[in-house]
């Protein structure tokens, strides 16, 4: 219903996300593993086979089409 939409706008902390493949990142670019709010950790993408895990600060490899998510 538009009225309700109007008097309940989305929260402005709601994030979007757009779907990638690994592959498709530039080096250095942050992206996430999902698109589910909460425990969503993020990444860094360090070369063309590795993320870093920003929390826990270790190298993890990735396939080329893997998908990962970027916030918009």
């Amino acid at each position: 219903d538009p009225a309700q939409d109007l008097n309940n706008p989305p929260s402005n902390t709601n994030t979007d996300f757009e779907k990638f493949t690994f592959g498709e990142l530039e080096v250095g670019e942050l992206f996430w593993q999902t698109a589910i709010p909460g425990d969503n950790i993020p990444w860094r993408k360090e070369n063309q086979t590795q993320g870093k895990n920003l929390k826990k600060q270790t190298l993890h490899s990735f396939e080329q089409r893997t998908i990962v998510w970027q916030k918009t």
